[in-house]
């Protein structure tokens, strides 16, 4: 049609006839197709009735999602090619297809590992793999809704990392990819095939393809929150192996670090430290978690206070509990009173930077005026009084 139009054109141009100048270059005021407006796709009616419009609280937009991904008609993209024209989709929606099908191939490899049958998603910044019925959130009464609710958490996670660093999404080598289980032989499974490492509760793969996965056991995860806390705490862990170089710092003497952000974000989120910062130590059983901020107050004005210097240059399974909450303190000191140094302190740590060189080129100061400055926040900031769980 468009052919037919410019050599009818042509010829009355020729004959001296005066035509506007658009007419010609124009588009038609009608499409080829009228069904598909030549897109060359039209709306998958399949997904009329969506399999999956998650809006929840975080509104993360899921890139993927393998309950929508089912449809054997558009795989999800919501759009198949439309069958009244041979244009065919465009280049992007080739490349979205291309995408879809290679994201559900990997997906595959999970539920290979797996007994159960899992439900997958993706995000901007992570995958999640999850096989729990319900959870006790707004939005989690369905394995899919709890799946993207919980997205949604990581990405709110993600977004006060990358503020808390200074970092930018290209500093990260890749995505996270967490995995939540209902059932104690999945757990044990994806542990061994993903992370590396046998685990009944909680595991982990630092660096540059980090995963966890958690099994949310009653007897050890009793509530919902503890499940996201659980969760809050070991991605924490695997976004600072993974920022700035797929580095992980715990096991380059930079347990302090590695442990104490962990646990920062714990206290941020919910009030309270209740996990292990790495496999489980008999070591931490008897340690009491809670609250933290009157034993380390206590120790400053007792003068019996750790000191950082002592805290510091021990991998993370090397840390005492003790150390482990003093990391906290001094972490929790250097978020809140040095907010804007704590990446490159992050990144000194990665570099294999002793502690006092650390403080001198970071925030140029001595290890004493480090000491002095974080005790007498401790003193101003924590509370004496022991508060509830």
């Amino acid at each position: 049609m468009a052919m037919v139009l410019s050599l009818g054109c042509w010829g009355l141009a020729g004959a001296g006839f005066q035509l506007p100048v658009l007419a010609c270059d124009a588009a038609p005021e009608f499409a080829a197709c009228p069904r598909c407006a030549d897109r060359g796709e039209i709306a998958c009616a399949a997904c009329a009735k969506s399999t999956c419009s998650w809006g929840g609280e975080g509104k993360a937009s899921a890139i993927h999602c393998s309950q929508a991904a089912a449809c054997a008609k558009c795989q999800g993209l919501r759009s198949i090619d439309c069958p009244d024209c041979e244009l065919g989709p465009s280049e992007a929606s080739r490349q979205a297809r291309a995408a879809a099908q290679e994201w559900s191939a990997q997906m595959q490899a999970v539920d290979a590992a797996v007994e159960g049958k899992p439900l997958h998603a993706e995000s901007a910044h992570f995958r999640i793999s999850w096989n729990i019925k319900q959870v006790d959130a707004k939005g989690g009464s369905t394995p899919h809704g709890g799946m993207h609710v919980y997205l949604d958490r990581l990405e709110a996670l993600y977004a006060d990392f990358l503020r808390d660093l200074s970092a930018l999404d290209k500093d990260f080598c890749g995505k996270t990819h967490v995995m939540l289980w209902q059932k104690a032989a999945d757990q044990e499974r994806a542990s061994i095939a993903f992370t590396g490492q046998s685990s009944s509760t909680e595991s982990k793969l630092m660096g540059k393809s980090p995963v966890v996965s958690i099994f949310y056991d009653k007897s050890h995860l009793h509530e919902e929150f503890e499940l996201h806390q659980a969760m809050v705490h070991q991605v924490a862990h695997c976004l600072l192996s993974n920022v700035f170089d797929g580095i992980w710092p715990g096991n380059i003497k930079g347990g302090w670090i590695d442990c104490g952000l962990a646990h920062a974000y714990e206290v941020r989120y919910f009030g309270s430290v209740r996990h292990y910062c790495y496999v489980e130590s008999d070591t931490m059983l008897a340690f009491e978690f809670g609250r933290w901020e009157q034993a380390v107050l206590g120790g400053v004005q007792s003068g019996k206070e750790l000191r950082f210097l002592g805290v510091t240059g021990r991998n993370t399974t090397e840390l005492s509990p003790q150390e482990h909450m003093y990391a906290w303190s001094y972490c929790d000191y250097l978020l809140r009173a040095h907010a804007q140094k704590f990446g490159a302190i992050a990144r000194a740590v990665k570099t294999r930077q002793g502690a006092a060189e650390m403080l001198s080129g970071v925030l140029g100061l001595t290890p004493a005026q480090f000491q002095q400055g974080w005790a007498d926040w401790v003193e101003a900031t924590y509370s004496p009084k022991k508060k509830p769980r």
